[in-house]
């Protein structure tokens, strides 16, 4: 399988490894090997700004897996990117060493401009067929990305936010809720002033977690299916409805749902962001994917 036509792209996110390899057919690729597993790298460092000992042994016997993967399937050209959570602290480089002394992967920080441009990348398939401009957002767990793109000619501005699914609940903890909900209204209200957003109805594409689950909720699907998933449309009224259906729901009711389960508090989370967003945002519907900085990185690979 050794072959230039052969790539792996591994996202370090700030709650899950995940790895994707692909093989290029001509104008398109096949996957053939996908991997996830949660290691919850950002937990705790809104207390003190570093890594814990044990999150960076977690993601590394992560990475060690990832690591022989790629040498069974005979793999060399991969991209290796850590986002958020080495952006906020003050020991990436403990991290990022440790990384190369255990597995031999290079890790790259990515600034959240290039994480933005990647996420376009991996889900340009959606803005290719519209004129219309366009927000790409994520809600990851350390941070939340807002990528808004101008059509035909592609101009990026991309817009970070320090809270995401995880460290919310720590923040919230650490600066009591008023004061992190004013934060977060204070970065919507610099993207509305930045972008004159007030008339504007964008292509709006949701590329987290957050928006998948919620999509499998809404969907009623008896377990998380992502091929049912992707590009499915949901309006502003469905996401509503939706997200009042989750909150309403008791926790153990969330820990029973087949699409929920022990992420509960984590889509809580989420919601909160989101609705946050989309209350300020107009936009009258949300296009919903897996894709983004892993699919990025592919394209970029094989220039699609």
């Amino acid at each position: 399988m050794k072959s230039s036509n052969t790539f792996a792209a591994i996202d370090i996110g700030s709650f899950n490894c995940r790895l994707i390899v692909v093989e290029k057919l001509k104008d398109k690729f096949k996957i053939l090997h996908n991997y996830s597993r949660e290691t919850n790298l950002i937990k705790h460092i809104a207390f003190n700004n570093e890594f814990s000992l044990k999150k960076i042994s977690q993601t590394i016997n992560c990475l060690i897996i990832i690591s022989k993967k790629l040498k069974n399937l005979k793999i060399n050209n991969y991209r290796c990117v850590a986002t958020e959570a080495c952006r906020q602290v003050i020991n990436p480089n403990l991290f990022v060493n440790e990384v190369k002394s255990k597995t031999g992967l290079n890790v790259e920080i990515i600034s959240s401009y290039e994480e933005g441009r990647l996420s376009y990348e991996g889900c340009k398939t959606y803005c290719n067929n519209t004129k219309r401009n366009g927000l790409i957002f994520d809600i990851g767990g350390g941070s939340t990305e807002l990528t808004f793109f101008n059509q035909p000619e592609v101009n990026f501005f991309t817009k970070s936010s320090s809270y995401g699914v995880i460290n919310l609940s720590e923040k919230n903890q650490i600066f009591g809720k008023e004061y992190v909900k004013k934060q977060i209204q204070k970065y919507i209200n610099d993207i509305k002033q930045k972008l004159e957003l007030k008339k504007k109805n964008l292509l709006a594409i949701g590329s987290c977690s957050t928006m998948t689950s919620l999509c499998a909720i809404f969907m009623r699907l008896k377990f998380y299916n992502p091929r049912r998933i992707e590009g499915q449309i949901l309006s502003i009224n469905d996401i509503n409805q939706t997200c009042e259906l989750v909150l309403n729901l008791t926790t153990e009711e969330k820990l029973k749902h087949p699409c929920i389960g022990k992420r509960h508090e984590l889509l809580d989370n989420g919601i909160y962001i989101l609705k946050s967003l989309i209350e300020e945002i107009p936009i009258k519907e949300i296009i919903v994917t897996n894709k983004g900085l892993r699919h990025g990185m592919i394209n970029d690979f094989f220039g699609l």
